[in-house]
Parts: C-alpha cells; structure tokens; sequence
C-alpha cells in the first residue's frame, strides 16, 4: 500500500496521505509529525497517527531533511482526510533524490 502522495519540486518532495491510506484509516484523530529540521531515511518514523481504524507509525518513503511541516494539520487533524493537497499535506524534505 501506498501512505502518500509525492510531488517533486527542484531538490524537494512534498509527502501527503495517499486516498488509499485515508480510506484505510478512518477518519484521523491525532498526529504527531516531525520538527523542520529532522533528518529522516528511508523507512525511519515518518509520523505517528492515531484514527477510527488504526493507530500506528508511517514510515518515510524518502530520505532527506524536513523543511515544512503542516502545523495546521497537528492543531486540526482532520485537515489530512481532505482530498486536497493543499491541506493534507504532511512534510516537505529537502532531497538530493529530488
């Protein structure tokens, strides 16, 4: 299964959760994602999610350094069962893979 999104910019990838992972989860309760600054590889914790179906830790699908974060989907959830990348967006890594 494919948790999220990708889109590439220059030496960046925006993640967000995939329809798939949406539909599979339920609706989501609670994130923790990480700070701007974290190095992640490849299959590390990318965020923790607790929703109406599952609770568990989403590893990263890219290795990089976090240089946004959604902040507003940490004070509001909900924002990450939209269907728009505008919302449900999670990170933004800086990637020599880009």
């Amino acid at each position: 299964m494919v948790d999220f999104w990708q889109r590439k910019e220059a030496q960046q990838i925006t993640l967000g959760l995939s329809t798939e992972a949406q539909e599979k989860f339920g609706v989501i309760k609670f994130v923790d994602l990480p700070a701007v600054g974290t190095n992640l590889s490849v299959g590390q914790t990318l965020m923790a999610v607790e929703a109406e179906k599952a609770v568990l830790d989403l590893e990263s699908p890219v290795s990089g350094a976090v240089v946004a974060v959604n902040t507003a989907a940490s004070d509001n959830p909900a924002l990450l069962d939209s269907t728009s990348q505008s919302e449900n967006w999670v990170v933004t890594v800086a990637t020599a893979e880009a």
